[in-house]
């Protein structure tokens, strides 16, 4: 279910989208298009020039082309607070804008109808790019799509995998249990 954009709901996601490049905030920028079919194999390579395109332009610092990759209407969620509904090419643009980052394509897959993209973030370029994306800059972060007609439906953060940013593929085992009120023991160590 789409939520209406109301123009205080907007301004919120944009305020919040300014803060800073966060894990729940991201926006996102690629390399060339070859280098991105390369790294989609099994992707239709209309969906990811749609991609590609959409954050070249944004990291290029040109919100308004990068605005008319988008469908209006649009669903924008930046990973917290409720989605928006963009409703005009002013709305996408300002989303686009308050974006602070640009990002460079790594891969995408398709997981469970949604394109899933994972982007390396970089500073940007243009309105909303001005202030850097801060300690974000290096750092990955993974965006759902769903592109329909040639145009971004749906932009979606996406929550990061076990690998994303450093972490361990897998997770860590769990700690060992210890009976009720004894002290677990340090490991043992082997010369």
């Amino acid at each position: 279910m789409r939520a209406r954009v109301t123009p205080l709901a907007l301004v919120a996601s944009l305020i919040f989208a300014l803060g800073g490049c966060s894990s729940a905030t991201t926006l996102l920028h690629s390399t060339s298009h070859g280098a991105a079919a390369n790294a989609s194999a099994g992707l239709p390579a209309n969906v990811v020039s749609v991609i590609v395109g959409w954050s070249e332009a944004l990291r290029a610092g040109h919100v308004a082309a990068a605005a008319r990759y988008f469908d209006v209407p649009s669903l924008f969620f930046s990973g917290s607070g409720p989605p928006i509904e963009m409703r005009s090419l002013a709305q996408v643009e300002a989303v686009n804008a308050g974006l602070p980052c640009g990002a460079t394509f790594l891969s995408a897959r398709v997981r469970g109808g949604v394109v899933n993209v994972l982007f390396r973030l970089t500073d940007r370029l243009g309105p909303g790019g001005a202030a850097g994306c801060g300690s974000g800059a290096g750092q990955t972060a993974r965006t759902n799509f769903v592109i329909r007609h040639g145009h971004i439906e749906e932009w979606l953060r996406a929550p990061d995998e076990p690998g994303d940013n450093g972490s361990p593929r897998t997770p860590p085992l769990p700690p060992t249990p210890t009976a009720p009120g004894s002290t677990p023991s340090a490991p043992s160590q082997q010369i």
